[in-house]
C-alpha cells in the first residue's frame, strides 16, 4: 500500500479512500474463482501456467458442455486406420468420426500431444491421410470402467483438400443412409441402471439423459430393488457379475414380484456368451447387452423395449375350402378391393397369394415350375385345405398381368375343356 511522492524521499502512506456509497439492494459484483477479465471480453478461464483457456469447461478429466453450446456431431463408424508407433505401422479401427477429428480403438497408445500421420480408409475405397495431434487417451483399465475400448481420441490438424472433400462426403453420407433417423423419446420414459462402476453411470447417465432419458442409477442389485420399491422404472439395465446381489438374482426378484414382473429387463456383462444368454432368455430377461458397448447402440435397444410396440397384424379372414371355395373367396376380395395376403394350405403344400386392391399380383409356391398364371391356375384347383387373409400393404410388379374376374373365367374354361376331355 506504499507509494513514493514525486520528488523521490520516504516513502509515504496511501490514505484509504472514502467508501462510495450504494443503493439499497443493488448487488456487488462477483467474479467468478481463477476468472480475469481481457479487453472487450467477460470473464474467461484461466488454464495452466496462467494461459486463457477457452472452450468447454472441465472437472477432472471430464469435459462439461453447457447447454445451448454445440458441441461437433460424431457419427459412430468402423473405419481401418494406420499410424506409426516405435518405427512400425499400428493397424486399427476408427470408432467415430467427425470433422475435427477421430477416437481410434486400440492398445498402442501413443503420448498426448504426439503429433502423427493417420492414413484412414474410407468404405468407398479412398485413403485420406491426416496430419493429427493425440487429444486424450483411454488406457484400459478406464475403458472396462466406462464398458468402452481402450484406444486414443485424435484432433485433425492438416489434410489435403481432395481427401478432405472425401471425407465429408462420406460423413454427410452416412449421416443420411446409414444413421437411423432421431427418434424423439417421451420424457416420461424411466430407465434405472445398476452397475458397480461409478463411471460407468456416469457415462450412460449423461449419454441417455441427452436422448430424452430419465435416467436414475444404483450401485448395486440392492439398491435398485430398493429404488423399485418406490418407483417401477420402464426398463431396468443390471450389470449380471456385480457383487452381493448380482443382476441374476435382481432379475430374479423383480419377475417373481407382483407389480414389477412387467419391467422389461437388460442384462449386460464382459462375459455374454450362448450359454449365459440362454439362461437370461429363460429366466425372462428381454434383452442381453455385451460388454463394451456404445450409448447409441443401448439408446436403440431401450427405445424398442420402452416405446408401445404395434401390434402384428391379425387375421382378418379365414376358414376351410370345404366350406367356401377359392373362386368365391378371390370374387369376394375383388368386390371389397382389399391388399393382403391370402395363404392356403393343403396338405404338405402351401400357396401364398398377394392381393393389390383386389387383384392378385404375385404367387409363391406351391412348385417352382410353370409360369405364375399357370400355377395360379393350379391352386384355384384346390377344393380341401384352410386359408387366411391377412390385410397389408402390396408393392410389387404384376406377374400376373390379369384381373381376377378374368382369372377365374379363364381358370372355368380350362376346367370345362379338360373335362370334356375326359
Amino acid at each position: 500500500g506504499a507509494v513514493r511522492g514525486r520528488g523521490g524521499g520516504r516513502p509515504r502512506r496511501r490514505k484509504h479512500a472514502a467508501p462510495v456509497p450504494r443503493r439499497r439492494g443493488a448487488r456487488t459484483p462477483v467474479r467468478a474463482a481463477g476468472a480475469v477479465r481481457g479487453r472487450g471480453r467477460g470473464p474467461r478461464r484461466r488454464g495452466r501456467a496462467g494461459a486463457l483457456a477457452e472452450g468447454p469447461l472441465c472437472v477432472g478429466r471430464s469435459p462439461i458442455l453447457a447447454r445451448g453450446v454445440h458441441r461437433e456431431q460424431r457419427i459412430v463408424t468402423a473405419c481401418p486406420v494406420e499410424f506409426e508407433r516405435l518405427g512400425r505401422i499400428v493397424r486399427a479401427e476408427t470408432e467415430d468420426l467427425s470433422r475435427r477429428g477421430a477416437f481410434v480403438r486400440t492398445e498402442e497408445l501413443l503420448p498426448v500431444g504426439d503429433v502423427v500421420e493417420l492414413t484412414i480408409t474410407l468404405p468407398v475405397d479412398h485413403r485420406v491421410r491426416v496430419i493429427s495431434r493425440v487429444a486424450h487417451l483411454l488406457a484400459p483399465s478406464a475403458a472396462r470402467a466406462l464398458g468402452r475400448r481402450p484406444g486414443m481420441g485424435f484432433e485433425f490438424l492438416e489434410q489435403d483438400n481432395e481427401g478432405r472433400e472425401h471425407l465429408l462426403s462420406y460423413l454427410e453420407d452416412v449421416l443420411e443412409q446409414v444413421t437411423p433417423p432421431p427418434q424423439e423419446v417421451p420424457r416420461s420414459i424411466r430407465v434405472l441402471i445398476a452397475d458397480p462402476s461409478h463411471r460407468l453411470l456416469d457415462r450412460l447417465q449423461t449419454g441417455l439423459s441427452e436422448d430424452g432419458y430419465l435416467v436414475s442409477t444404483a450401485r448395486s442389485g440392492a439398491e435398485a430393488y430398493a429404488r423399485m420399491q418406490h418407483e417401477a422404472p420402464d426398463v431396468l439395465v443390471a450389470e449380471a457379475d456385480m457383487p452381493d446381489t448380482d443382476g441374476w438374482t435382481l432379475a430374479k426378484m423383480v419377475l417373481s414380484r407382483p407389480g414389477l414382473d412387467h419391467v422389461p429387463i437388460v442384462l449386460m456383462s464382459e462375459n455374454m456368451d450362448d450359454m449365459r444368454r440362454l439362461r437370461a432368455y429363460r429366466m425372462g430377461v428381454r434383452d442381453v447387452l455385451h460388454k463394451p458397448f456404445t450409448e447409441e447402440e443401448l439408446s436403440i435397444r431401450l427405445r424398442r423395449l420402452a416405446l408401445p410396440q404395434r401390434e402384428p397384424p391379425r387375421a382378418m379372414l379365414h376358414g376351410h375350402l370345404a366350406q367356401i371355395g377359392l373362386p368365391t373367396l378371390l370374387s369376394l376380395l375383388e368386390f371389397e378391393r382389399k391388399s393382403g395376403i391370402l395363404v392356403v394350405l393343403r396338405d404338405d403344400q402351401i400357396a401364398r397369394l398377394f392381393i393389390a386392391g383386389g387383384r392378385v399380383v404375385k404367387l409363391e409356391g406351391p412348385t417352382p415350375h410353370g409360369t405364375p398364371r399357370d400355377r395360379l391356375f393350379s391352386v384355384l384347383d384346390w377344393d380341401d385345405g384352410n386359408f387366411e387373409f391377412v390385410a397389408c400393404e402390396v408393392v410389387g410388379a404384376d406377374e400376373i398381368d390379369l384381373p381376377t374376374a378374368a382369372v377365374l373365367l379363364e381358370h372355368a374354361r380350362l376346367r370345362d375343356e379338360a373335362a370334356r376331355d375326359r
